[in-house]
C-alpha cells in the first residue's frame, strides 16, 4: 500500500517521538515537501534517544547497517542529527535535499534516477504541486 502525505503524518505521529529525536528520509520525505505523491513506506533516521524510545515501545528486527524494521510499513536508522544532514519543515526535521541528491547520484537503482530529476525541478522551482 502506498501512503500519501497524510497518512505517513498519521503513522510518524504513531511514533510518538520528540522532533529533536529523528528526522524523515528518503521517498517520505519528498512527500511531505510535495515532490512526489506517494511513497512505499517510512524512512527515518533517529538519535540513540529515539532509538531507546522505539525499542522500548516496539519490537524491533535488526537489518544490519545500524537499520531497524518495526514493521512492514516503518524503517529507522541510528545516526546523528546535525543541521548539515536536515531542514527544519514545520513539525518534522527532513533529509536535506543536498544530502539525498548525493545518496541519489551514487545508487545504481532506476527508482532513484528517476527522483533526481523531481528534486531537480523542485529545487529550479521553489516548489512542486501535484495535480
Amino acid at each position: 500500500m502506498r501512503l500519501n502525505r497524510n497518512e505517513l503524518i498519521k503513522l510518524i505521529n504513531t511514533l510518538n517521538l520528540e522532533k529533536k529525536d529523528f528526522y524523515i528520509l528518503s521517498s517520505a520525505a519528498l512527500v511531505l515537501r510535495g515532490i512526489m505523491k506517494d511513497a512505499g513506506d517510512l524512512d527515518i533516521a533517529v538519535t540513540e534517544n529515539g532509538f531507546d524510545k522505539l525499542s522500548s515501545k516496539f519490537i524491533l528486527e535488526a537489518k544490519g547497517n545500524n537499520w531497524y524494521k518495526i514493521n512492514d510499513q516503518i524503517e529507522f536508522v541510528v545516526d546523528t542529527l546535525t543541521k548539515e544532514k536536515v531542514e527544519d519543515f514545520g513539525d518534522y526535521y527532513l533529509q536535506d535535499l543536498d544530502c539525498y541528491l548525493d545518496y541519489l547520484n551514487k545508487s545504481d537503482r532506476q527508482k532513484d534516477k528517476e527522483r533526481i530529476t523531481l528534486i531537480l525541478d523542485y529545487k529550479e522551482r521553489g516548489s512542486f504541486k501535484w495535480n
